[in-house]
């Protein structure tokens, strides 16, 4: 019954996102255009963050709908999930330019999925061998989100190329 309620909620607030998006769009589009110069085509930030939280929406059901996927695992991704969806658009909107913004993106748009995936495509015995290592890489994620956000919130701008440094060469 959670998992349902869960994934109506993801579902709903993506519905809502997109349905933004479109009054956003109709707005625009009515307004009267300028005559446009031949600029290069820059990407949305907002889309950005629509396809990395399209991804986490999607490891969320992933993570829920695997009978075998034991519950503490569920809730470390699942926090890890919230602290990328409350982290990301502040970094896109503060420091767009930054390296860890994009180490950020990178984690939420495809390492954590790529991660949760293989693990999950392990047989049983074969997630019983390597949980511990799983796990281990699901703390450090935890860990890598936990100190982005003290960093963000501290505004320690001195500590964005280190980190993003550290994410580089740890998770790429």
């Amino acid at each position: 019954m959670t998992v349902i309620i869960i994934a109506a909620v993801f579902i709903i607030a993506l519905i809502s996102f997109k349905i933004i998006r479109r009054m956003k769009a109709l707005k625009v589009s009515s307004s009267p255009r300028e005559p446009s110069s031949p600029t290069p085509e820059k990407k949305d930030p907002g889309a950005d963050f629509k396809e990395i939280l399209d991804t986490l929406i999607k490891l969320n059901l992933l993570i829920r709908t695997d009978r075998d996927f034991s519950m503490d695992l569920i809730l470390k991704i699942e926090s890890i999930i919230d602290d990328l969806k409350a982290l990301i658009p502040d970094m896109i909107t503060r420091y767009p330019g930054e390296t860890l913004t994009y180490e950020l993106k990178k984690i939420g748009a495809t390492h954590l999925f790529k991660t949760v995936k293989e693990y999950l495509d392990l047989s049983l015995d074969s997630r019983q061998i390597q949980r511990q290592v799983f796990e281990k890489t699901i703390e450090s994620l935890h860990d890598v989100c936990a100190r982005s956000r003290q960093i963000v919130d501290n505004n320690e701008t001195a500590e964005f190329k280190t980190m993003a440094h550290f994410l580089e060469g740890k998770f790429s």
